[in-house]
C-alpha cells in the first residue's frame, strides 16, 4: 500500500464563524450529521450527530472533520486534503465518460455530498471509465493479493473510500462482469491489454488497451477476455458457459499431446501465457498430434 500523504487542513475564520452561526441554534429536533476524523487509518471517520452548540464548538476544533455526511456515507479511507480541497470522481450521465475528476472543498464538497454516484476520494488508479453498479452504497472490486496463483479476490467495499482500496494501484474498480482475472495483470501507465469481442465471424476479437479502472466500459462486456493472452486474441469466437471456456492444454507428451480443460475466461487460469495451448478448443475435440 502506498504511504498516505500527510493531511493538512485549516478552515478559514470566516467559514468557522458561518458554521457557528448556522449550527449554534441546533437542537435535538434539527440535528446535523458529520464525519468525525478519528486518526485511525483503518477506521478514519465516524458518523456523528451534532445537536448542541457545545458539540459544534468542540468539532470546529477538528480540522479534518467533514460537514455534512456525504450521501454515500463517510469515507472509509483517510483523505488527502490540500488547501481545504480533496479530489473526487463526479458521476456524469455519460456512458462513455462516466466520471470527471474534480477538486472540491472538503466541507460541503461543493454540493457533491448529495450526489449518490460520486466517489470520495479518487482511487489511486484514477476514476473508473465505466459506471459503477452501486447497491446500498457498496460495489464489487478485484483486490490484488500479490499471489501468482490467486492474484485477485473479489470483495465488496463502500463506494466512498473503498475500505482503504483507493490507495491500491493494482486493484480493478469495478470487478469485470466475467469475474476477476486469474493471473496478475501487466499494468503500464494505468492501462492493460484485453481482447474485445466484436460482431464479426472472421475477426471475432480486437486487442485493445484500456484503463485498468473501469476498462473503458468493458467491465460490462461478457465476451471480452481480460487480459489478452500472450499468444494473441483467439481467431474464433469463444463458447462461454458460467464465465468459463474449454481449451486444449499442451502437455509435452507425444502420446497425449493435449488435455481438454475448462478455465476462467478472464485470465484463463494462467494458460494465456502458454503459447502452445489452443484457445478455444476445436469443436470436435483436441488434436491427437502436436500442432
Amino acid at each position: 500500500m502506498n504511504k498516505l500523504n500527510k493531511m493538512t487542513y485549516k478552515l478559514p475564520a470566516v467559514i468557522l464563524i458561518f458554521v457557528v452561526i448556522l449550527l449554534a441554534g441546533c437542537n435535538t429536533s434539527t440535528p446535523v450529521t458529520a464525519c468525525h476524523a478519528t486518526g485511525d487509518p483503518t477506521n478514519p471517520f465516524e458518523e456523528i450527530t451534532i445537536d448542541s452548540a457545545a458539540t459544534v464548538e468542540e468539532h470546529l476544533a477538528h480540522p479534518d472533520d467533514i460537514y455534512p455526511v456525504p450521501v454515500g456515507g463517510c469515507p472509509s479511507s483517510p483523505l488527502v486534503i490540500t488547501k481545504d480541497k480533496i479530489s473526487i470522481c463526479h458521476a456524469t450521465s455519460s456512458e462513455t465518460d462516466p466520471y470527471n475528476e474534480i477538486k472540491v472543498s472538503v466541507n460541503g464538497l461543493n454540493g457533491h455530498g448529495t450526489h449518490a454516484g460520486d466517489i470520495i476520494p479518487v482511487p489511486e488508479g484514477g476514476c473508473p471509465t465505466s459506471p459503477l453498479v452501486i447497491i446500498e452504497d457498496q460495489i464489487a472490486i478485484c483486490h490484488a493479493t500479490g499471489s501468482e496463483t490467486d492474484p485477485y479476490d473479489e470483495v465488496i467495499v463502500y463506494v466512498n473510500g473503498l475500505n482503504g482500496h483507493v490507495t491500491h494501484e493494482d486493484d480493478i474498480i469495478p470487478a469485470p462482469v466475467g469475474g476477476c482475472p486469474t493471473i496478475p495483470l501487466v499494468v503500464i501507465e494505468d492501462k492493460i491489454s484485453i481482447c474485445h469481442v466484436t460482431s464479426s465471424e472472421t475477426n471475432p476479437y480486437n486487442e485493445i488497451r484500456v484503463s485498468v479502472n473501469g476498462l473503458n466500459g468493458h467491465v460490462t462486456h461478457e465476451g471480452d477476455i481480460i487480459p489478452a493472452p500472450e499468444g494473441g486474441c483467439p481467431e474464433s469466437l469463444l463458447d462461454i458457459v458460467d464465465d468459463k471456456i474449454t481449451i486444449c492444454h499442451a502437455t509435452g507428451s507425444d502420446k497425449n499431446p493435449y488435455n481438454n480443460i475448462t478455465v476462467s475466461v478472464n485470465g484463463l487460469n494462467g494458460h494465456g501465457k502458454h503459447e502452445r495451448d489452443i484457445i478455444p478448443a476445436p469443436a470436435g475435440s483436441c488434436p491427437a498430434t502436436k500442432q
